[in-house]
């Protein structure tokens, strides 16, 4: 399966999300991580420093000639990657306008499937077309969302693009995976109202066991290293492992 994880919102453990289910999914089978945020964290995060004349996620997206498998690297933890930097914003701006530019990206995804059990895309912090080209290639979306008020409130437009994704026939067949709730503090006042909010947002939709907030993540992306690898604290990998077993299910 190809999954997009999506939020418009900045700070809501995207990329970190994306290292923890890419580390699991790695044990599983084979996995493919796609960085298509040009701040290029997921790159960073996992260990990668893009050599000179290497092919990017820029490539892969403005020459659809470009081979994908030449742009992909092999990372720690049986890990592949297709690396992004911060040129992958002036790609977006190369493909607007083009016939078909919301699904340049699926094009090169789509032969990967035979490759890869599992694509993750690391989404940008935002809903322009670098997002739509993820949400168009991917078969579901997990929507990390953080545990506040406001954080809450950039949900309903993601919704609302991912309706509009499905009904413009870009992507019809896309699913909600489910929402991951992040940086869950126990007990608090301010999580509990945000995950009563949450649950009448989105009736229906999984809302997977939130992940409890701490700074053995920011470490284990220091460390360059999925929290399963970083960590014994079997709270901090419990929600990642509930998505794992719901992603292997749908298989």
């Amino acid at each position: 399966m190809i999954i997009a994880i999506a939020n418009q919102k900045g700070g809501v453990a995207k990329t970190t999300s994306t290292i923890a289910l890419a580390g699991l999914l790695a044990e599983e089978g084979n996995c493919l991580a796609v960085d298509f945020d040009p701040q290029g964290n997921l790159t960073t995060g996992l260990g990668v420093k893009i050599q000179r004349g290497q092919p990017t996620a820029y490539d892969v997206l403005t020459d659809e000639s470009q081979d994908i498998n030449e742009a992909l690297v092999e990372t720690a933890f049986g890990i592949h990657l297709l690396p992004a930097d911060v040129s992958l914003a002036k790609g977006e701006k190369e493909i607007l306008g083009e016939l078909g530019s919301t699904s340049f990206l699926k094009r090169q995804l789509i032969p990967m499937k035979q490759r890869f059990n599992h694509i993750l895309i690391d989404c940008p912090p935002s809903l322009g077309l670098l997002t739509i080209n993820a949400l168009a290639a991917a078969d579901a979306v997990l929507i990390p969302v953080q545990c506040q008020f406001f954080a809450l409130e950039g949900l309903r437009q993601l919704l609302e693009t991912i309706k509009g994704i499905r009904n413009r026939e870009v992507n019809p067949q896309l699913q909600i995976l489910g929402v991951l709730p992040t940086m869950a503090e126990k007990n608090t006042l301010t999580t509990q109202d945000a995950l009563t909010t949450l649950k009448s947002m989105v009736p229906g939709v999984q809302i997977f066991e939130p992940v409890p907030k701490s700074v053995k993540f920011a470490e284990s992306n220091l460390a360059r290293e999925p929290i399963h690898i970083y960590s014994k604290d079997s709270k901090l990998v419990k929600p990642y492992r509930a998505v794992v077993k719901e992603l292997m299910r749908l298989m």
